[in-house]
């Protein structure tokens, strides 16, 4: 029974030693002139979220914003004694609206602050192998007969047939982008998946390109039409550098992740 007593007495006074030590340290951290600066400055490299715009059945994806972790900053500065930003550590902060929390909602159009717009391709074989060649960052729409695992760009599901099927094949080639470009006959099955649903905003057939010009802005989804020629697909692009907007994937457009 003492030796029962000696164990509980050396146990206690333990995990008191533990608990002063980590309360010491924890005052001796938030004395520390470098936390205190890191304190006093995070507010300069803080960068706030931005939610979603809901607008009746659409949605405009917001941006995670980010915090600075002052003790894991500290951690990494406290060998130097001294405030560096590039030490800098963040924790997201996640949008109030967001996409992921209304995935009923569709996007018509991605956030402008990207500076960025997406192209989506079907089945206009003189672009998508223009788009290949030149490394344009596209997404095509997929069926049972077009997918390629070895396919240089986006692939998103697009079988109305055999959705299934196609899933299961990016699913094992850990390339699905849980996306669904929606249409009368796909958004059912788009909901029943829980995916994010989106429409163009934009249109390019083979009467339009003029008034398209016009038109593009930054968050811009365009659909090319299978008729469109390829020298007017080559003038979009043009329009599109022209504005100084980068041309990326649907998936990197519509992510809440900044830049």
């Amino acid at each position: 029974m003492k030796n029962l007593f000696k164990y509980i007495g050396i146990t206690a006074v333990l995990l008191f030693s533990f608990y002063y030590t980590e309360k010491m340290s924890k005052v001796v951290v938030n004395n520390s002139n470098l936390v205190k600066e890191i304190n006093s400055r995070s507010n300069e490299y803080n960068v706030e979220s931005v939610s979603a715009i809901i607008e009746d059945d659409y949605i405009i994806p917001g941006l995670n914003g980010y915090s600075v972790n002052v003790l894991k900053s500290y951690n990494n500065m406290r060998f130097l004694d001294t405030f560096n930003s590039y030490y800098l550590e963040y924790d997201k902060v996640v949008p109030g609206i967001s996409i992921e929390n209304n995935k009923d909602k569709i996007i018509k159009r991605a956030n402008s602050i990207k500076k960025s717009v997406a192209i989506i391709i079907k089945d206009n074989l003189d672009v998508l192998e223009y788009t290949k060649d030149k490394n344009i960052k596209i997404t095509r729409l997929i069926d049972m007969n077009t997918y390629d695992k070895n396919y240089i760009h986006e692939q998103i599901n697009n079988d109305i047939n055999n959705y299934k099927k196609v899933e299961l094949m990016l699913n094992n080639a850990n390339i699905n982008k849980n996306i669904c470009y929606i249409n009368n006959n796909i958004i059912d099955i788009c909901r029943n998946n829980n995916k994010y649903l989106v429409e163009s905003s934009l249109t390019l057939n083979n009467y339009n390109l003029a008034s398209i010009k016009e038109k593009i802005k930054s968050g811009d989804i365009i659909y090319i039409n299978d008729n469109v020629t390829l020298s007017d697909f080559k003038i979009l692009i043009k329009q599109i550098q022209y504005q100084d907007l980068k041309i990326v994937y649907l998936s990197n457009l519509i992510t809440e992740e900044r830049d």
